[in-house]
Order: structure tokens, then C-alpha cells, then sequence
């Protein structure tokens, strides 16, 4: 790997984090999709099939799958109809993190490939508002078609986020799945997942992510909810990022920041969560 990004990662993580960082995952993760099945039934459908698992204490709709029997989830009916999702656990708790309540008006300014998207809708219950946007022709057909198969009812946007227009105050709550350099995926046996990580992408990854932050704080009612992560390590992406934007921008509170550390079972994450006064 990159040596100057193992020197800085040294600085970043405690040594029990950097001692699983790139290896290999013992367990897959996914979302039982409530929109379109319960629980139970996922559960229970999973025994029926010989298909170990465990809950996740902290958010119900979660299992972790052993890797010896995730690719035969993966290619189950459950999932090919939208009744499980695979989406990782630091993943699912950004949108907790979120809180989105039924009859709210949310919205995912950085929204491909739609994990996060369909996971709001389901804490919804398709009941307010929600609007996806993701500016990447691509990422967007890819958005929507994960939102068909999982029933979630969202209004689909395609623009840059940082250009994003709506009347002033239109959002209870915004997430900001930022852009940035992903060091929590990077993996030391796959080159292709470090290939372009530079100093020079980092600094271009907090630019557009300053400039997310700005757009999204332009968009929310007063008391509302903004929810700014990413899957990267770097200072200046997360924590650099933040304290830019509390001197930036009057009216809002820091609620809660939170570096989510890899191991067996989790990618490097950061979340934090920001009220509009």
C-alpha cells in the first residue's frame, strides 16, 4: 500500500484498529427491507433454508451472515426481491444516526446507489417526503432501480448537490453521504481499491464536501437534522470538514461525531450530527 497513507493511518487509528484493517471480513450484512416483509418472516425464511445468522443488538432489521454462507443469500430469491438488502452495518448506522420519523420531509443529497435511501423510506414507512439525488447519470438509473426492487417511494432528483435548489426550509432532515477518498474499503490484497488515493484527492473530496455541507444547511427548517458521513479516515474529510463548516455557517449545533473503527465485522466510517437552531 501507499506508504505515506500507512504513516498517516498509524497517526489516525489505535493499534487495535489498524490490527484488522484489511482483513479479510468474516461476516456479510444485511437490512431486512420492512417495507416489503417483516423481521420474523426474513428470520425464519433464513432457518428454513440452513442459513446461520446473527441479530445486531443495537437495530433490529440487521443480520450478520458468516462469509461461508453469505453468497448463498446473495443469491437467494430474498434478495433478488428486495426483501433483504446487503448493506454494512456502519452504513445502516448513519441513517440511525438520522432518525427519519413518518411524515417528514427527508432528504439523500448524495444518494446512489441507494442503501441509505431505501433504509430511510423503510424508517418512513413511504410515509412524508423523500428525495434522492445523485448528480452521476449511471449511479442515478442504478438509484432507481434499487428503489423498484425495494419498494421505497422517493422523489429522484439528478444534479450536483453542491447546486441544489428548493424553497428555504423545505427539509426535516438531511443526509450528506459525502464523496471522499474511502480509506474504510481500502484492502491490502486489493490494489485496485488504493489505486488513486493521493494528498491531492483528499483536498479535492473536502472541497466538494464543504460545499455539500453548505448547499444542505441552506435547505433545512429550523430544528431539522443534518447527518454528514463518509467512509474514509482522513482528518481533513471529517473532522476538518466540521469545524470548517460550525465557523462557516451560523445557526448550527454539533449533537454528536463519532469514528466508527474497523474490525471482523465493520468498515472505517465517521458520522456526525448536526441541529439547526
Amino acid at each position: 500500500m501507499h506508504e505515506l497513507f500507512l504513516q498517516r493511518l498509524v497517526k489516525i487509528l489505535p493499534p487495535q484498529a489498524l490490527d484488522h484493517f484489511g482483513q479479510p471480513a468474516l461476516y456479510t450484512h444485511f437490512r431486512v427491507n420492512t417495507l416489503k416483509a417483516s423481521i420474523q418472516d426474513i428470520h425464519d425464511k433464513l432457518k428454513a433454508i440452513g442459513v446461520s445468522f446473527e441479530t445486531v443488538n443495537w437495530y433490529a432489521p440487521a443480520l450478520s451472515v458468516p462469509v461461508a454462507y453469505a453468497r448463498g443469500v446473495l443469491d437467494s430469491s430474498l434478495v433478488a426481491q428486495g426483501l433483504l438488502y446487503p448493506q454494512g452495518l456502519e452504513s445502516m448506522q448513519a441513517v440511525v444516526t438520522l432518525d427519519p420519523q413518518p411524515g417528514e420531509c427527508v432528504l439523500d443529497l448524495c444518494a446512489a446507489p441507494g442503501s441509505k435511501t431505501t433504509q430511510i423510506a423503510a424508517h418512513t414507512r413511504n410515509e412524508g417526503v423523500l428525495v434522492a439525488n445523485e448528480p452521476v447519470r449511471a449511479r442515478f438509473y442504478r438509484l432507481k432501480t434499487v428503489l423498484n426492487l425495494t419498494g421505497a417511494r422517493s422523489t429522484l432528483t439528478m444534479v450536483d448537490g453542491r447546486r441544489y435548489r428548493a424553497h428555504n426550509g423545505l427539509f426535516d432532515r438531511v443526509l450528506v453521504d459525502a464523496p471522499c477518498s474511502s480509506e474504510g474499503r481500502f484492502k491490502k490484497d486489493h490494489p485496485k481499491t488504493y489505486a488513486y488515493w493521493s494528498l491531492r484527492k483528499i483536498k479535492e473530496m473536502a472541497h466538494k464536501q464543504k460545499g455539500l455541507l453548505l448547499s444542505a444547511s441552506r435547505l433545512m427548517k429550523p430544528g431539522g437534522v443534518l447527518v454528514y458521513s463518509t467512509c474514509t479516515f482522513a482528518p481533513e474529510e471529517n473532522e476538518e470538514v466540521l469545524e470548517w463548516f460550525l465557523r462557516k455557517v451560523v445557526g448550527f449545533t454539533l449533537e454528536s461525531q463519532v469514528r466508527i473503527l474497523p474490525d471482523s465485522r465493520l468498515e472505517g466510517f465517521f458520522i456526525a450530527k448536526l441541529r439547526k437552531i
